[in-house]
């Protein structure tokens, strides 16, 4: 351990940056394995498209923290840290259109505003009546 610290003090990194930043690779790598195994769970249905898209926007997201988590291993605002910074902003914001592109889908195929004008006139007749 004394001999971490002291590589860790080498490189001038603070070990509590470290442990965070280890902590954040193991968190986003756990976000991208569970989404992949949901999706590989997935059924046909309604709710497959909306599940689907938030799932690889979920896996996006994960990808693009995992680059700028990695991108506090360079010197700041080095070639390699504006690449970092740039390609995980980038993924992110893209990860976070595709999530809510699925959670409107999702919305959507359980909103009472797309059903037909039959089933509405249906739930009409079965609502229970006050009848005091």
């Amino acid at each position: 351990m004394v001999r971490m610290v002291q590589l860790v003090d080498l490189f001038a990194i603070p070990i509590q940056l470290l442990i965070l930043d280890f902590i954040s690779i193991g968190a986003a790598l756990g976000v991208g394995y569970y989404a992949a195994r949901i999706f590989y769970h997935l059924r046909q249905g309604r709710l497959e498209k909306g599940w689907t898209l938030m799932l690889y926007g979920s896996a996006l997201i994960a990808c693009g923290y995992f680059f700028l988590t990695v991108e506090d291993f360079f010197l700041a605002y080095s070639f390699f840290y504006e690449i970092e910074d740039y390609i995980g902003t980038v993924v992110c914001t893209i990860g976070l259109i595709v999530l809510m592109l699925g959670l409107r889908s999702h919305y959507s195929a359980w909103s009472l505003t797309h059903s037909s004008p039959n089933e509405s006139k249906k739930r009409e007749k079965d609502s229970p009546v006050d009848l005091r």
